[in-house]
This record gives structure tokens, C-alpha cells and sequence, in this order.
């Protein structure tokens, strides 16, 4: 941390002897990358954006070095997350876009899809639902772009369970599925 001295010539009004002062510190290499923003003892925490080595970024909150608030993270690849973190991992509310199309949007638990969310893909296909650990989970609606449509019971991203596959000529299944197939 960069120190600022104060000599005794600024200071005799205050009747004080030599002084130093920490001034705030917002650049710093950390990890391989460069950190600018808020630091406490030493720590990225409060406000900052993060340059990681392979052209990654993230902007948002810090909390004891680790991304924990609201904050974007952009990947090289392409990839990028607008929404809640938790000690380094999605955790909340979030919006997840993929280079190909691809859009999540709803909540995250330690870094994975989990709860209610949206994901649309680029063919047109919607899945509105549960998910656990990234995947299709619990209750959901599956919209296919040729028309077809799933309402009921997903398990480990499968359809598991009740259901009701309606076709888009208007067939329609309803009863038991078992790894993605209508049993009876």
C-alpha cells in the first residue's frame, strides 16, 4: 500500500509530530490479473472491476476478494452474467447469455441454475421451470420450435414422472413419462 508522509512542518498548528497515512490503493496485480477499485486491508472489496490474464472481466461488488453483491462477468469466450453473486459463485437472481443465443434468466445457488428460470436456446426452443444443479428439475414447460409443448414432472433433465406432451398437430399424451418417454 502506497504511504503518504506528512512532515512536521504541515503539522505544527495540529501540534503533532511525523504522521503516515494510508491513501486509498485502486490498482493493484492480484492473482495473475489486474484489480481497480476499492480495497480494505489489503482486499478487493467494496466497488471494482477485475482484468483476468485470458481477457475475462468482471465489474461489480467485492467482498473479501471474492465477487459477492451485484456484478457483471464477461468470459473471453464470449459468455456473459449480469446478476447476484456469493463468494465467488452465481447465487441469486441472474441473467446468463451464451455466444450461440442461448439465454437464462432466474436464479442461480452456488454457481448452478437452481429455482424458478427461463432458458431460451437459438432454435426457438423455452423451457420455463425448475431447475437443481443446472439441471431441468421439478416442475416445467418445455416449447419446442416445430410447436410441440411438454407441461410436468422433469428429474435430472429428463421428462420423469405426470406430464402432458401436447403435439402441434393437437395429439395429445397425458399420463406417465419415464426417461423422456410416455409409459402409459
Amino acid at each position: 500500500m502506497k504511504k503518504i508522509t506528512i512532515n512536521n512542518s504541515n503539522l505544527k498548528k495540529l501540534k503533532m509530530t511525523n504522521v503516515e497515512i494510508a491513501a486509498p490503493e485502486h490498482t493493484a496485480h492480484v492473482h495473475g490479473g489486474s484489480y481497480v477499485g476499492d480495497r480494505k486491508d489489503g482486499r478487493m472489496h467494496g466497488e471494482g472491476t477485475y482484468f483476468y490474464k485470458d481477457g475475462s472481466i468482471y465489474t461489480g461488488q467485492w467482498k473479501n476478494d471474492q465477487m459477492d453483491g451485484q456484478g457483471t462477468f464477461t468470459w473471453s469466450c464470449g459468455e456473459k452474467y449480469i446478476g447476484q453473486w456469493k463468494n465467488d459463485d452465481k447465487h441469486g437472481h441472474g441473467i446468463y447469455t451464451w455466444p450461440d443465443g442461448e439465454v437464462y434468466v432466474g436464479n442461480w445457488e452456488n454457481g448452478a441454475r437452481s429455482g424458478e428460470g427461463v432458458c431460451s436456446w437459438p432454435d426457438g426452443d423455452v423451457y420455463a421451470g425448475e431447475w437443481s444443479n443446472d439441471l431441468r428439475h421439478g416442475y416445467g414447460i418445455h416449447t419446442w420450435s416445430d410447436g410441440d409443448k411438454y407441461v410436468g414432472a422433469w428429474k435430472n433433465d429428463v421428462r420423469e414422472g405426470q406430464g402432458m406432451y401436447i403435439f402441434a398437430d393437437g395429439k395429445v399424451n397425458v399420463g406417465n413419462f419415464k426417461n423422456n418417454e410416455f409409459v402409459d
